[in-house]
């Protein structure tokens, strides 16, 4: 039986629709039974329509111009995720993998979510998330997401870093290895070099990292975040916790970048999404690659089987 797969459009006036017309154009789809989440009328900008598309309930003006912030665009794309969610929640389908949404034209229309991460574990009533970036050696998840580094030093708590760490762990049973070796960054140069440059390793990272090897996570730690990422190329590591955002995304960005993909951790449902933005810059101009997408499809294709099989479960 063929996984279910629901792709949501994304920002109407990025390079979402484009990418997801090239995926069906460009690459044989026959081994995922698929339905897009988004408007008809936009897809048709690209040629005749040869995907199923389930619309959302959207009352407002089919004009969203391409390349710029605006609230409409916005308010579609995150319908289109609503939806998705629901039938996801309803086991109508396997998975959602998401186009990207822009941050500022979702601000707008009036959701209070820095991105798809946040607005997704809302939906699903999650609390205990993570981000999650899969390229092709490395895997990283990260204690915090789209955070302020004002902010970081109240949100590294050994809390954040032990659920991180925790996730990571279960996130092994989507790749087929059950206990994964979770190698964990410093926050600080050097990982604080013995508290002479930081003591958040010692007071916090630490003492997250004990209480997971307690209960059975092999977790070790922490390591300096740019010698971790060189190792990890050479197999030292299966995934990576980084402490924040930057710090866990250059490195797959520069392994994979266009090639990686965007997992969201400890919701009841299993969400991929692409490694890049909207790309207001190049939408309309039909040079946009689909490969992230599918890559996407590929790794939550992976995902459902190994949850699927009971050697995982």
């Amino acid at each position: 039986m063929k996984n279910r797969i629901a792709i949501t459009m994304g920002d109407p006036s990025g390079i979402g629709p484009e990418i997801i017309y090239k995926l069906f154009k460009n690459h044989n789809l026959e081994d995922y039974d698929i339905k897009v989440v988004g408007i008809k009328d936009i897809f048709r900008r690209f040629g005749n329509l040869n995907f199923d598309v389930i619309e959302p309930e959207y009352q407002g003006e089919k004009k969203f111009p391409l390349g710029k912030v605006n609230a409409e665009s916005g308010k579609v794309s995150m319908l289109c995720v609503e939806l998705a969610v629901n039938l996801a929640l309803k086991k109508e389908i396997d998975a959602i993998v998401t186009a990207p949404i822009n941050k500022k034209s979702i601000s707008m229309a009036g959701y209070p979510f820095p991105g798809h991460t946040e607005f997704l574990a809302h939906l699903t009533g999650s609390n205990d998330y993570s981000m999650m970036l899969v390229g092709d050696k490395i895997k990283t998840v990260l204690v915090t997401t789209h955070s302020p580094i004002k902010s970081l030093p109240d949100k590294i708590t050994q809390e954040s870093v032990l659920k991180a760490i925790k996730n990571a762990h279960s996130a092994g049973r989507y790749f087929g290895n059950v206990q994964p070796h979770i190698a964990v960054c410093g926050l600080n140069p050097h990982a604080g070099d013995e508290g002479a440059i930081g003591n958040e390793e010692d007071l916090i990272i630490k003492p997250a990292i004990e209480e997971a090897m307690k209960i059975g996570i092999n977790a070790t730690g922490p390591y300096p975040a740019d010698s971790l990422f060189a190792r990890m190329l050479s197999g030292f590591c299966d995934i990576a916790v980084a402490m924040y955002h930057d710090q866990g995304l250059i490195p797959v960005k520069m392994e994979s970048f266009g090639n990686a993909v965007n997992v969201t951790l400890n919701l009841p449902i299993i969400r991929t999404s692409v490694d890049h933005g909207t790309a207001f810059d190049i939408a309309g101009k039909n040079i946009a690659s689909e490969l992230s997408l599918l890559r996407a499809i590929k790794t939550a294709d992976i995902m459902i089987n190994n949850v699927k099989s009971s050697k995982y479960i």
